[in-house]
């Protein structure tokens, strides 16, 4: 069982309100939730699981944790300070320390950058000089690749290898938030367990906190510590991974569980 001390991140009452008319010709303003009044949150070490449908809203809530997306109503917290409330330096210290990893490593990536250009790239943005070859090479073979590989472009790479690199550039700037928003579901299956296996031992290297955001309740149910099972912009279940698993007290996670193949 692990242990956690602190929250990293709180999610207080957040909603995701988007306005739009009714019609070309009115003036009737429409909203429409995205998330509603959604509250939970993400222990210092932890990884914490988001579950939900296409459409519940997880991948906004991800986008608002880490500044890519306006909270409407509400407010994220990070170590007890509102992130909205940011400027300046201040927000330029969290995009350091809270990074993303994204979904499509196809696309993620810039096809026309070679893969150290990649990595220096944040470094740079942040001025870190001292010690610069030395992080990228640890960094690079901390996923599994080797340093005769920043000389190549994306392109070169198979999907499993894309998205390890795109895990290298999220860790370049040793961050201790990571949002991973559906990290494996593009990949093959066999190569998915080979990135799972890899983010949590990354996890335990450098100290990491992850909010996981999937689909894939097997996925979920081997690599989180608890886990939010969102339906619709609202959250259902809140809780220890194999409780909500073993049992589950809202007939949507029950569908969702009864859901999950088996052999």
């Amino acid at each position: 069982m692990v242990s956690f001390m602190e929250n990293l991140i709180e999610f207080k009452n957040v909603s995701k309100v988007y306005e739009s008319r009714e019609g070309a010709f009115s003036n009737k303003i429409i909203e429409t939730y995205a998330v509603s009044n959604v509250s939970f949150e993400i222990q210092k070490g932890e990884i914490k699981g988001l579950v939900g449908e296409s459409g519940s809203g997880k991948t906004t809530l991800g986008n608002m944790a880490l500044l890519l997306l306006s909270v409407t109503k509400g407010e994220i917290l990070y170590k007890g300070e509102d992130i909205s409330k940011f400027g300046g330096n201040k927000i330029k210290e969290f995009r350091k320390n809270a990074q993303m990893i994204f979904q499509n490593p196809y696309s993620s990536l810039n096809p026309k950058m070679k893969i150290k250009d990649i990595l220096i790239e944040p470094l740079e943005i942040y001025k870190i000089k001292k010690n610069r070859k030395d992080i990228l090479f640890e960094t690079i073979e901390s996923v599994g690749l080797n340093e005769s590989d920043l000389t190549r472009y994306p392109h070169e790479f198979s999907g499993g290898q894309r998205q390890r690199i795109a895990i290298a550039r999220a860790l370049i700037l040793r961050p201790e938030f990571i949002v991973a928003d559906e990290p494996v579901s593009a990949l093959d299956v066999s190569i998915q367990a080979q990135i799972i296996n890899l983010l949590s031992d990354l996890k335990k290297q450098y100290n990491l906190t992850y909010l996981f955001i999937s689909h894939d309740l097997n996925v979920v149910r081997y690599l989180c510590d608890n886990v939010v099972i969102l339906n619709r912009g609202h959250i259902e279940e809140d809780g220890n991974i194999n409780e909500i698993f073993n049992n589950p007290k809202t007939a949507y996670t029950k569908t969702l569980i009864n859901s999950i193949p088996k052999l």
